[in-house]
């Protein structure tokens, strides 16, 4: 970051190594390889290990006290697929986690540039309204004058105050709309203060193409659509995991303890190995409803990606027909600037020469700035719905590279 220049992609760098709300979703990538090691797990070897001491006595008998230790090893070698699509599932957890941090990367990184441009688009109001306000200010000293002379009337020049003094009001409202945009693009950066800096204009790339191209782009791209696609594959794994719940469970064991009694403290050890298997034959339909339970939740994650599909496709059809209308109105308020600059040199000579009405004049600086904030703004909803269709296709980054 500049000392005293703020360029767009430093902003959006210094808000990818900052922002918390970015870093608790890397976190989320961390949390499913946890899980991940979790299934492994389950398909490996578990050691447990057991002890015991027992007492007893009964009536006119001596005590019976009795020890025991115990190490057993244990492996599942047949889960009817459970653990194997349990691990497979696992790691589509890993691969959805990482499409939802990229997106949220591509999120933060619209959000630092449309407070950019909208902090620009503040200050370039701001410039317009200062403008105003010393042409207006100029106007006010040259009828001043003009009364001073006796030529001009006291309420042209009261009126012109008036106007100077509202113009002020107008520039100071601007001026802390473009210091709020600052305090915005501070916290998305996550920094405390980026009012000593001057941001930098920024370039906007993107060729305007046919929107199907648009749309085509958007569904390659868009890393949520993705991890839709990647939940359905797994809704589709949930399935078999509860059908798996149907087929029996083998696992083999070995085992090795020390038994000792009270009339020997002497340990003896054994050994002992075997297979076992188990079947859940009846459970109350239980399995039944987690199959029935999985697929109805595999048919709500298609339902929920047909609507994300129809909701990025709106959101780039949206972006595409104003950032249209944004290039057209930047053509015309640039030609309204050229014309509304010559009417108030002619409105400016006319009153001075005595020949035209104080109105005459307001009427033209008003039509002024009014021109120059609509070219002001043209300017930066180009960038604007660049950056949104950018967004909308899924990399804000390429239209500001």
């Amino acid at each position: 970051m500049s000392a005293s220049a703020l360029s767009l992609r430093e902003a959006a760098q210094t808000a990818l190594e900052n922002n918390p709300s970015l870093q608790r979703t890397q976190r989320e990538i961390e949390v499913a390889e946890e899980y991940l090691k979790v299934a492994r797990g389950n398909k490996g070897v578990s050691v447990s290990a057991s002890s015991s001491y027992n007492a007893a006595k009964t009536e006119g008998t001596l005590h019976s006290r009795s020890l025991s230790a115990r190490v057993t090893a244990s492996l599942t070698l047949y889960s009817g697929n459970k653990l194997e699509t349990q691990i497979k599932s696992a790691e589509l957890d890993i691969e959805t986690a990482r499409l939802e941090f990229l997106k949220a990367k591509d999120d933060l990184v619209y959000q630092v540039a449309i407070a950019y441009v909208d902090a620009l688009e503040n200050l370039a109001t701001t410039r317009v309204n200062l403008q105003t306000e010393e042409n207006l200010a100029a106007h006010e000293q040259n009828i001043a004058l003009l009364y001073d002379a006796g030529s001009k009337a006291k309420i042209d020049l009261l009126r012109a105050q008036v106007e100077t003094a509202n113009a002020e009001q107008d520039t100071s409202k601007s001026h802390a709309a473009y210091e709020v945009s600052l305090v915005n693009l501070a916290t998305l950066m996550s920094v405390n203060d980026i009012s000593d800096m001057t941001l930098d204009e920024i370039s906007t790339a993107l060729e305007m193409v046919d929107l199907e191209d648009f749309l085509t782009r958007a569904d390659e791209n868009r890393d949520d659509l993705r991890a839709d696609a990647l939940r359905i594959e797994q809704g589709e794994l949930n399935i078999e995991i509860a059908r798996a719940n149907k087929r029996p469970t083998v696992s083999a064991q070995v085992g090795t303890g020390l038994n000792s009694s009270y009339d020997s403290w002497h340990p003896t050890p054994d050994i002992s190995a075997g297979v076992s298997a188990s079947w859940n034959i009846f459970d109350s339909g239980i399995t039944r409803a987690q199959i029935q339970s999985a697929e109805i939740e595999l048919g709500r994650l298609r339902l929920a990606m047909e609507s994300d599909i129809d909701s990025v496709h709106k959101d780039v059809v949206t972006a595409y027909k104003n950032l249209q209308i944004a290039i057209m109105r930047l053509r015309t308020t640039q030609k309204a600037v050229d014309l509304a600059e010559e009417e108030r040199y002619i409105a400016t000579e006319k009153y001075n020469a005595g020949e035209g009405i104080l109105l005459d004049i307001l009427d033209a600086e008003t039509a002024l700035a009014t021109a120059r904030k609509n070219l002001v703004s043209a300017t930066y909803d180009v960038a604007r719905y660049r950056i949104e269709l950018a967004h909308a296709m899924g990399d804000t980054l390429f239209v500001i590279r």
